[in-house]
């Protein structure tokens, strides 16, 4: 009985400890982005320390799927940002620097007037079938309430 009181002790405090290793990405004014210039501020905090993390302006996930179903293909509307040194030197942006993301109203397969968009975060091509990152923050422009 002390063996599996201890295991399960174990087991809760690991599984505990690996929830709070997710990263935290925190959009600055993801409920009122500019229809003018669409630029949105990112805050990031506990980065893995092995690989970075992609954020796309995406269409939001349909029920039942994993993946968005767009993406929008604008390299503005992506941003990836890594702590790793290698990383930071092939053109990932420090967690530490001003991270910013411009957002479009409609791009290639997606429309974010009329419908729900969300960021989409996940692990970078360092950990790519690690989903333990994947996040999706909806964020609406400013004055537009339709969803």
């Amino acid at each position: 009985m002390k063996k599996v009181l201890a295991i399960t002790a174990i087991l809760l405090f690991v599984g505990s400890q690996s929830a709070e290793a997710a990263t935290k990405v925190t959009i600055v004014n993801s409920k009122k982005i500019s229809t003018k210039n669409g630029l949105v501020t990112i805050k990031v905090s506990k980065l893995p320390t092995k690989n970075g993390i992609y954020i796309s302006q995406c269409m939001a996930i349909k029920e039942g799927e994993i993946k968005p179903p767009a993406c929008n293909p604008a390299a503005a509307s992506k941003l990836w940002i890594s702590d790793v040194p290698a990383d930071i030197k092939m053109g990932a942006k420090s967690s530490k620097s001003k991270l910013t993301l411009k957002v479009d109203k409609y791009f290639e397969n997606g429309d974010c007037i009329h419908t729900k968009c969300i960021f989409y975060v996940t692990n970078d091509h360092n950990a790519v079938d690690d989903r333990s990152e994947d996040q999706a923050i909806t964020f609406k422009f400013s004055g537009i309430n339709l969803f």
